[in-house]
């Protein structure tokens, strides 16, 4: 398995760190781009912002069908996840669901980022935040 197809820092992959467009205010997770997606300033300009750790599930997906090494089912969701300052827009996160059952997750369940591994690529983990409802939140 290849490793993620854009570029991020150990302080994005451990603090959730986002950028958040200063002509528009939209925010970009986990990437910093030369153009903003929603207003098309080019070049755009970006300042880091902090992502709270927990959030709120917009969609998920259960995947039933993958190959035989990856564990199934496997929940799948984006989370809107808010700006730790409680300031300016949320960022919508893509991430793996862990420690959560499939009857406890539906469309704006609360969920926190958890640090774990998300891959081995044979030489060393690759790790990064997956998401779970919190513990004193279950049912």
């Amino acid at each position: 398995m290849s490793g993620p197809r854009y570029h991020r820092t150990r302080a994005q992959d451990q603090r959730l760190l986002a950028f958040e467009c200063q002509s528009c205010g939209y925010v970009s997770f986990p990437d910093e781009r030369r153009t903003c997606k929603r207003c098309g300033d080019a070049p755009a300009t970006f300042e880091e912002v902090r992502l709270a750790e927990r959030g709120e599930v917009e969609t998920f997906v259960v995947q039933e069908y993958l190959p035989d090494d990856i564990e199934v089912p496997q929940p799948l969701a984006i989370v809107d996840l808010p700006q730790a300052d409680g300031e300016g827009e949320s960022a919508r996160v893509y991430g793996l669901l862990t420690e959560t059952e499939l009857d406890e997750l539906s469309v704006g369940t609360e969920v926190e980022a958890r640090f774990r591994e998300l891959f081995d690529d044979g030489e060393r983990p690759i790790n990064s935040f997956k998401f779970a409802v919190p513990r004193e939140v279950k049912r």
